[in-house]
């Protein structure tokens, strides 16, 4: 029984939205750590930016809290609990508005040293792996795709786009992209494999620095969300797999809070921009 607590720790109604979504096998030995723990643990790594083996003693230990981490990637479990939160966020917020429009874009992050798929992006002078999303109105998560910082935007959205497929993306008409995206060949895909349009936008001739375009800023304030993790701050993962996992992970922590706030935290709310 854990006698401390921490802020990435899931109240008691957070633990309700996803207790049920864990998958419980049966037979066997009866089990001896408490999944609470567990999910507690993988927030505390998310939250904090910590090694696994500088988990606190309190917490189960390393090598068992990175066992269910890793079951949970590879079986779905994560994808399911994150699909599901998506679609309470969505309900009681935007009840009965269907998804018409969706936004896409990348972000290069530097990598700590080894692990796979890493490259360099000269244009933003990253040595690492680039964070290919694609995200609602409201900034939630429809699909990510992780890959090396070389890899060409255009190229990437061709293998992420698939990645829609099953998200609750049948009424969107438009994707909104940057200039990046302008590419013959990915023109050339949408139309053969898609049923919305790709809609650039560009910067206004003549600007200098940022500049706030239309729509656009909704997947910039989702890099911003996920920034909030120290985790994420960098690529700290040796496989996109992990990569890919802990963006749903910070999702999935911030859907929580959102859904139920904590007492200790503001409820959350989406503030106006210049």
């Amino acid at each position: 029984m854990r006698t401390q607590s921490y802020p990435s720790d899931v109240s008691d109604e957070q633990w309700r939205l996803i207790e049920p979504h864990i998958p419980v096998y049966p037979g066997g030995r009866p089990r001896t750590t408490a999944l609470r723990d567990v999910v507690d643990a993988i927030f505390y790594v998310l939250r904090t930016g910590c090694q696994w083996r500088y988990l606190p003693k309190d917490f189960p230990p390393k090598s068992t809290v990175w066992r269910y981490f890793d079951e949970w990637r590879h079986n779905g479990t994560l994808d399911t609990i994150h699909d599901l939160l998506r679609t309470k966020v969505r309900t009681a917020e935007k009840p009965y508005s269907p998804r018409t429009t969706a936004s896409v874009d990348s972000q290069s992050v530097d990598t700590t040293s080894g692990g796979e798929a890493r490259g360099r992006d000269n244009a933003k002078n990253v040595d690492g792996r680039k964070r290919h999303i694609v995200v609602d109105s409201m900034g939630l998560l429809l699909a990510v795709l992780v890959t090396a910082a070389s890899v060409d935007d255009a190229r990437a959205a061709q293998n992420r786009f698939p990645r829609l497929q099953g998200q609750p993306v049948g009424k969107v008409v438009r994707m909104y992209a940057d200039t990046k995206y302008h590419n013959f060949a990915l023109y050339q895909w949408v139309e053969d494999n898609a049923r919305w349009d790709r809609v650039v936008v560009r910067r206004p001739e003549g600007s200098n620095g940022w500049v706030k375009r239309p729509i656009r800023w909704t997947v910039e304030r989702t890099f911003a969300w996920l920034g909030t993790c120290r985790r994420l701050t960098k690529d700290r993962e040796e496989s996109v797999m992990s990569a890919e996992a802990f963006i749903k992970l910070a999702m999935i922590h911030l859907m929580l809070n959102r859904l139920e706030p904590k007492q200790a935290e503001a409820e959350f709310q989406y503030r106006s921009t210049a």
